[in-house]
């Protein structure tokens, strides 16, 4: 299994998305109708036209699915821009893609200060019940894992499903699927602060290998946030990590980049467990 993140039109998914899918849980074909007004991307708007036909009265349940997993993987996770003629789509799609469980891994080592990535079988079981009901306070990693915040309006696993995980508790305000998504304010936010959860992660590194300082630091530090293109070569692996520890912080650069480019741009971000070939990206 793999995790995909995009970014993401934030404007777009305010204005359109979330408005769509929370009329389709009870009129699917009103609320087909009504987007396709707003759109002027081709494709799209025949899926829109052709599922609203084709509708019987009813939400989501009503319509074809593979019709509507297309529309839905368009709406999504495409990059989405306004145009005079409404809506289109353009450019290619960027984004992340990592297996599932590393990119946790990796999230998790930043997010949460008690995490033991250094122990694989109790870092195994906070990731495994992390998932299972993905706390909302945890950043990355729980945009990673599908947990929605802001809550929605509607059940999002109702939506798709690709693992067949979802929870939608209204008197709780939780909600997580296989997949979610953050708005550009969030992912502002995120950036912010990330710098001194990179710090803190390394001070935690140095604390655990007894070390005065970590000879790579600042190369390292600069790598994850943007000042360095690339990571220096290591004269003392990371504690815990092994032969892994250039990959794995290759990796974490990766994932920081994407971040950050998305802050910079002033997007959101969308997360996606998929599924070999069940979703279409």
């Amino acid at each position: 299994m793999d995790v995909v993140l995009r970014p993401i039109n934030d404007r777009f998914f305010h204005e359109q998305v979330l408005p769509f899918f929370q009329r389709a849980m009870g009129d699917a074909a009103g609320a087909l109708e009504a987007l396709s007004n707003h759109l002027g991307d081709a494709q799209a708007f025949t899926l829109c036209q052709r599922l609203a036909s084709s509708a019987l009265p009813g939400g989501v349940g009503s319509v074809d699915s593979d019709g509507w997993m297309d529309l839905v993987d368009r709406l999504v996770f495409q990059p989405w821009h306004e145009a005079p003629g409404g809506w289109e789509v353009g450019g290619s799609p960027g984004g992340y893609a990592d297996e599932w469980d590393e990119a946790l891994n990796l999230a998790l080592m930043v997010e949460d200060p008690a995490y033991p990535y250094w122990d694989t079988k109790a870092a195994r079981t906070v990731r495994d019940n992390f998932r299972r009901r993905p706390p909302g306070e945890q950043g990355l990693a729980s945009l990673l894992a599908g947990q929605w915040d802001p809550f929605p309006e509607f059940p999002p696993d109702r939506v798709f499903v690709t693992q067949g995980r979802g929870e939608y508790a209204v008197r709780e305000r939780f909600a997580f699927a296989d997949w979610a998504w953050r708005p550009a304010k969030t992912v502002v936010h995120w950036q912010v602060n990330l710098p001194r959860k990179l710090e803190r992660l390394l001070a935690r590194e140095q604390e655990r290998m007894k070390l005065p300082s970590l000879p790579e630091r600042d190369e390292v530090l600069g790598y994850w946030t943007g000042k360095l293109a690339q990571p220096p070569p290591l004269s003392v692996l990371f504690s815990g990590l092994g032969p892994n520890a250039a990959t794995w912080i290759r990796e974490l650069g990766a994932l920081t980049l994407h971040l950050r480019t998305a802050a910079q741009t002033k997007q959101g971000l969308a997360a996606l467990v998929t599924r070999g070939t069940t979703v279409r990206l």
